[in-house]
């Protein structure tokens, strides 16, 4: 069947083929912003990868443009930003509308339910266009009733409503959030080659002041509350008790900085403890790790457990959301119950003490990861049901 776009547009896909040797298909990525975490990464994985299957993709940010915007214009997409002011901004959805007539995408793709509250409605004013979701985190629309109607509401305009794990699609279906005739499962996804070559550890040790053989409990993502980095810190002046050189590396920044900062003076570990601050690159920060670990309380598929998994970096890390499904507790790294502080130091001061353990659930891990979660068959999964929507 023809696949077509709005006539105002250009015409049929098959016209434009005709006057332009190409067929780009049209895909309009809607974020909050393209800031710094897992789920603004794979978007910009998705941005690359969409390139080369043959897509003209634009990020339309709600909020701000991002640390990351500047990535995806050097790939050749397009960055819109709406500034949006917090709370509910009804006037947004009629400059959405405006946006998306200029843009005319082919696919919607919109990213957190509030991006799918702004877009849906407008998005009924094109021709042809077909609207997509994806929930990257456990579906917090299922959390609470205003948050379920909010997911609803939403839904009625998405023809298809991705998650990354199946306990989210579960989940959807045991709220009824959207039917399960547009619930997909689709695995996250990254750049696999990017994570295995270590950099120069040793020379970015120097630069943080700690010791060549000193064992590094490390952790990257958002300095946000939901990721607990208070319990990891409790946690870890609880282990250096027991091994006294080893020291704690945070990568990333966010609100949660200052209290956190604030919490390890308090301790008395400023001087074992190291705030990296947002990095554009944090392969190279892996690789000074001799374990991970993620606290959060609430996660999808974490995007930072996909690299330090491929940097062959053994995981500690919550059984929350997707990381059951990821995580093959006790072979490829250690799951633990959120808030369990006596847990997470156990399953901590292990990977440090019995390291072929950890050389084993690592490399576990790492084959697993490159296996399964590779960024070209996440997009190219995507690109697959873009193009039968379009066809129907």
């Amino acid at each position: 069947m023809m696949i077509q776009t709005d006539d105002d547009a250009g015409g049929t896909l098959c016209d434009r083929i005709e006057a332009h040797g190409a067929a780009p298909l049209r895909v309009a990525h809607v974020v909050l912003s393209l800031y710094v975490g897992g789920l603004e990464r794979n978007v910009v994985n998705q941005v690359r990868e969409g390139h080369a299957l043959g897509q003209s993709v634009s990020v339309i940010c709600l909020e701000r443009r991002g640390v990351l915007a500047n990535r995806v214009e050097g790939m050749g997409g397009r960055v819109l930003c709406l500034n949006k002011r917090s709370g509910i901004q009804v006037s947004l959805i009629g400059k959405m509308r405006s946006i998306l007539q200029e843009l005319r995408p082919d696919i919607i793709h919109t990213h957190q339910i509030t991006t799918l509250f702004y877009s849906g409605l407008p998005a009924k004013s094109l021709r042809n266009t077909r609207v997509v979701h994806t929930e990257h985190g456990l579906p917090l629309v299922a959390s609470r009733a205003k948050t379920r109607w909010l997911g609803r509401w939403s839904g009625l305009y998405c023809d298809l409503f991705f998650c990354l794990t199946e306990e989210m699609a579960d989940e959807l279906r045991e709220y009824r959030i959207v039917p399960d005739r547009k619930i997909r499962t689709i695995r996250n996804g990254i750049e696999t080659e990017n994570y295995r070559e270590p950099g120069d550890p040793e020379a970015l040790r120097r630069r943080l002041g700690i010791p060549s053989e000193a064992p590094v409990i490390g952790t990257v993502g958002r300095l946000a509350e939901i990721k607990q980095y208070d319990l990891l810190i409790r946690s870890f002046t609880r282990l250096k008790r027991h091994c006294p050189d080893a020291h704690l590396l945070l990568v990333g920044d966010g609100p949660e900085r200052p209290t956190l900062n604030r919490l390890v003076e308090d301790l008395g570990f400023a001087g074992c403890v190291h705030f990296a601050g947002y990095q554009v690159n944090v392969n190279e920060y892996l690789h000074a790790m001799t374990c991970f670990a993620l606290t959060s309380r609430s996660e999808g598929t974490p995007q930072a457990v996909l690299e330090a998994s491929i940097a062959g970096l053994p995981v500690v890390a919550t059984r929350v959301g997707g990381l059951p499904e990821l995580i093959e507790d006790g072979r490829t790294g250690v799951l633990f119950t959120p808030g369990d502080e006596d847990a997470l130091t156990r399953a901590l001061l292990e990977m440090i003490q019995n390291k072929e353990l950890a050389r084993r659930l690592g490399e576990a891990a790492s084959q697993r990861v490159q296996s399964m979660y590779g960024i070209s068959r996440m997009a190219k999964e995507y690109h697959e049901h873009f193009v039968k929507l379009l066809e129907n």
